[in-house]
């Protein structure tokens, strides 16, 4: 169910000052007018004088022209945010790309150290949650963005200058740390920016960046090394980390000029910035500005029943994830394939996932209500590519391996209601504390998972990994189970509210007004009786 407005973006709402002024009751401290109202706690006069002003801003514009200012925002923010987003997947990733080209050798790494560098980014990006989350809602958030930007692109290239297994280690923790901003951080700027409904399309286009720079990088770090054993010098894993790194701290820069919320980017006059902002008033959910710290809402977070299921799909999706991403190529190679092959041939599983995130954001933006019938279909058809997988691997007599091979090229819709869930944690949360909370303790489950999936798959179940294989089915399962009741708490929700708003007498004009009031002055999505759920 979606809020009316959300279908519309900006609507013109027939009142002026002095009625925002009456509704509001802004010359008091606390206001409880009973069902139907919203309840303004603890607000000062400031707080509503702006938020007054923003509301009434809003049908100050055309239509013609919200349009034209969001083609100027899609225009200028997004491709910043897109390079940024694959940056951050080419560098995480750049440890595996070192490894193959003598990082190991070079640095002494032994035993279970390699893999313990990768357990050591995700618990820097798990323990950096809540006081980044803190740090990116005190101070300008694009700025503090991208000065994160630029000091974990300087981890990389300090990557490509470590001698020793306990340097690296530092380094990848250092690196978590601050690329643990990025997704919860483009989350809240996402919101700052678009409507709700325009929200899941922009984020789709830059999580499909993950996997075509893991394309467009795997071929530059192959060439880098291809020329580093050609003429000599350094070795090739350190010119590649300081090649991945020296184009993040570049972006860094850029980022640092361009992003931001409307009310703190140069590239918008005073009377764009005001459009921007007024144009995403009714979603009711605020932006990236600045707010205090309210423990009320981190409080609200765990009475949230949303919480506890973003949670918990945030963990189950993430657990196959964790696996496919360490032993992708092992499975590839059980297929037949030697090193090389299995490395080039995990393109077309990366062009598969690109193209059917960006079709998935394509059609939540058109048609809203199939989030979560897409969740459903792709977690349905997970279940089908592992166990196939799995136990194709068994009778090579009926299954081929080029069978086996082609439906492992779909292997990465177990991602897609990943990133189909990603865009609730501003979507659906209302509260500038509690979307950072949620967030965080999103992210914190994300990085669990990961780390729970690596260990999935077990030495002695290779070559076919059937055990492992399974366990994801299994996981995929529950959390389809847990997709569903978490589909029917929003319905549900949304029904008995719009109950209680027929039975309050409250008019549609002054239902939308509160609504805006209510993101405008910070209250929470379940402060606000006029929030609907957009599922």
């Amino acid at each position: 169910m979606s809020h009316p407005a959300e279908e519309k973006g900006p609507i013109v709402l027939e009142h002026d000052n002095h009625d925002v002024e009456h509704i509001t009751g802004r010359r008091h401290s606390h206001i409880d007018k009973g069902p139907g109202h919203i309840d303004v706690h603890e607000v000062d006069e400031n707080e509503l004088d702006k938020a007054e002003d923003a509301i009434v801003a809003e049908h100050e514009f055309t239509p013609q022209e919200y349009k034209r200012v969001r083609w100027k925002i899609d225009l200028i923010l997004m491709p910043v945010l897109m390079i940024i987003y694959g940056l951050q997947f080419a560098d995480k990733t750049s440890l595996a790309a070192g490894v193959v080209f003598g990082l190991r050798e070079d640095t002494g790494l032994v035993g279970n150290h390699y893999a313990d560098l990768t357990t050591y980014f995700y618990i820097g990006y798990l323990v950096a949650q809540v006081p980044m989350g803190f740090v990116l809602q005190r101070f300008p958030l694009g700025k503090a963005l991208s000065v994160c930007v630029i000091i974990w692109g300087a981890m990389v290239m300090v990557l490509g200058a470590c001698n020793n297994y306990w340097q690296l280690s530092l380094v990848r923790v250092l690196l978590g740390w601050f690329e643990s901003v990025v997704t919860p951080g483009f989350a809240v700027l996402t919101a700052s920016w678009y409507l709700r409904r325009e929200q899941t399309l922009r984020q789709s286009m830059y999580y499909t960046m993950n996997t075509l720079f893991g394309m467009i990088f795997g071929i530059g770090n192959y060439k880098i090394a291809e020329r580093q054993l050609a003429k000599g010098g350094l070795a090739p894993w350190r010119v590649i980390n300081l090649f991945l790194g020296g184009v993040t701290v570049g972006m860094g820069l850029i980022c640092f000029a361009i992003i931001g919320t409307p009310k703190e980017v140069w590239w918008l006059s005073k009377r764009e910035k005001r459009m921007a902002h007024a144009r995403i008033i009714s979603n009711g959910t605020g932006g990236g500005e600045h707010h205090p710290w309210r423990w009320s809402q981190v409080l609200e977070c765990f009475k949230d029943p949303q919480f506890y299921m973003g949670f918990l799909g945030n963990l189950l999706c993430t657990i196959p994830n964790g696996a496919i991403t360490t032993f992708n190529t092992l499975l590839l190679k059980s297929f037949g394939y030697s090193n090389l092959e299995a490395i080039i041939w995990l393109f077309p599983g990366y062009a598969v996932q690109s193209g059917l995130v960006l079709i998935a954001g394509i059609l939540v933006f058109y048609k809203p209500k199939l989030r979560f019938p897409i969740i459903f279909v792709c977690q349905i058809v997970s279940i089908f590519v592992f166990l196939f997988v799995g136990l194709g691997g068994q009778h090579p007599d009926t299954i081929s391996n080029k069978q086996r091979f082609i439906v492992f090229c779909f292997v990465s819709l177990f991602a897609i209601p990943l990133f189909m869930m990603w865009p609730l944690m501003s979507i659906n949360v209302a509260g500038r504390t509690k979307k950072t909370f949620n967030a965080a303790m999103l992210l914190v489950a994300y990085c669990v998972g990961n780390i729970i999936g690596s260990q999935v798959m077990r030495p002695n179940d290779a070559p076919l990994y059937l055990k492992g294989l399974t366990v994801i089915a299994i996981m995929i399962g529950v959390n389809t189970v847990n997709f569903g009741v978490w589909w029917w708490y929003y319905w549900s929700t949304n029904r008995k509210r719009e109950r209680a708003f027929i039975a309050s007498g409250v008019s549609m004009e002054q239902r939308e007004l509160e609504n805006r009031i209510a993101g405008e002055t910070d209250l929470t999505d379940r402060e606000n009786p006029h929030f609907r759920y957009l599922c």
